[in-house]
């Protein structure tokens, strides 16, 4: 029974000690790179374009194919006869046999096709690899925010302690004044509906703590109970001149452009394709063949050449053409408008960030008149020259205002993290 307690002792202590894990916000990046669901498809999908690429290769190679045919008839296949004098005579052969051959066809010249085809799964490699790092990036911005969400509730919930305390002071407060008959007890039945006011917005709060905790886990790919943050500071705040870049220099940097590029470099491709599909096809290759007739064994070869000339194709083969040159045309608009669009992007994200850090001052000014309006008031509560109502109306000010102040400095930092994102 002792050895049973001390081991039901060490797992409860194991799983106290693992349950209480916490990981900062580049630990948490860190595993949504390792373990995320999105990333493992999109580096399935790099893996599928090198065997594409390796498929393409094997064009250049000679085909080859081998076949065999045996057979026996009901009766002999070659019936016939001879003139032998005045009379014939009958003649019948073959009644069973076997032919294999195997034969290699080297092709030459194909329009380019085969050598465009491997430029094609080259780009489609290079394409899929620029989705992987864009979706990596997306992983970890998404990371970042689930992570600044969760910092911004839990400050929050602390504030609200704080709140309470203050509340269950005043409450205290009030119950004595009630006691002696300083004042009526609806006074005392306000502080209580401000109290469970707070315990109701705290529920809130811990509800979407939950929620959160659970899309970071998801997104990082880890255990959803084993998603504590260690949370930092949200104050002071870096300047936005701390993450500023060039512009253009960020567009240029872009996966998205880099992808609108090879998309135009693609079109480009299949035109080529289309006009290589009319020209014409050189290929050489050998034959080799075995066949045995009625018990007799033969073998023989030959080495041929093909050219095969697409005339029929033309007709409608310069209208695919044609066709292939538009969507070239609308790639290069693609790619142009892209890069305006991600100027505009990367612009819009500064001036969000100015725009969050500028609340950041406002927000603390507000903390700052309302903590002392709220001093002022607990003090004239405390003298009897102020009314419950205003100390109330004075808790909520500073409840408010360091609400907005928790919001403001995580917003600050999504708006950090989306900026850096979006000029990387």
């Amino acid at each position: 029974m002792k050895k049973f307690c001390i081991s039901l002792s060490f797992i409860i202590f194991h799983f106290s000690f693992s349950a209480a894990q916490t990981y900062t916000l580049q630990q948490l990046q860190q595993k949504a790179v390792e373990n995320n669901r999105t990333l493992k498809n999109a580096r399935l999908n790099v893996e599928s374009a090198k065997e594409d690429k390796a498929k393409a290769y094997t064009h250049f190679f000679p085909q080859v194919s081998a076949n065999a045919v045996g057979f026996q008839g009901f009766e002999d296949l070659v019936q016939g006869s001879m003139p032998a004098g005045e009379n014939e005579m009958p003649i019948s052969l073959v009644k069973k046999g076997f032919v294999g051959s195997m034969m290699a066809i080297q092709p030459l010249f194909q329009g380019g096709q085969i050598i465009n085809g491997n430029k094609l799964a080259t780009l489609q490699q290079e394409v899929n690899q620029l989705q992987l790092q864009m979706t990596e990036k997306n992983v970890e911005l998404q990371v970042a925010k689930y992570y600044w969400q969760l910092v911004s509730l839990q400050s929050n919930i602390a504030t609200l302690d704080s709140v309470t305390v203050q509340l269950d002071e005043v409450h205290r407060l009030t119950k004595n004044y009630v006691d002696a008959g300083v004042i009526t007890h609806n006074d005392l039945l306000r502080v209580e509906l401000k109290q469970q006011e707070i315990a109701s917005n705290r529920l809130e709060l811990e509800n979407g703590i939950c929620i959160v905790k659970m899309l970071l886990a998801q997104t990082a790919g880890i255990a959803e109970g084993d998603c504590d943050i260690e949370a930092p500071s949200l104050a002071p705040c870096s300047l936005p001149l701390t993450y500023l870049k060039d512009k253009d220099e960020s567009v240029q940097n872009r996966e998205e452009l880099a992808l609108s590029q090879k998309n135009e470099e693609a079109q480009r491709l299949n035109v080529k394709m289309e006009r290589g599909k009319l020209l014409p096809s050189l290929a050489v290759g050998v034959n080799g063949f075995y066949y045995t007739i009625d018990s007799h064994d033969n073998t023989n070869g030959i080495v041929f050449a093909t050219l095969s000339v697409p005339i029929s194709d033309w007709w409608g083969g310069s209208h695919a053409i044609k066709k292939a040159k538009l969507q070239r045309l609308q790639a290069e608009n693609d790619r142009m408008e892209a890069q305006e669009k991600l100027a505009i992007d990367i612009q819009s994200a500064w001036n969000n960030l100015e725009e969050a850090y500028k609340q950041i001052d406002i927000a603390k000014a507000s903390v700052e008149s309302a903590k002392e309006n709220l001093r002022m008031q607990h003090i004239f509560y405390s003298a009897g020259t102020t009314t419950m109502t205003d100390l109330l109306d004075a808790i909520t000010l500073y409840t408010q205002a360091q609400s907005q102040m928790v919001t403001a400095c995580a917003t600050y930092q999504m708006r950090v993290a989306e900026y850096r994102r979006k000029t990387s």
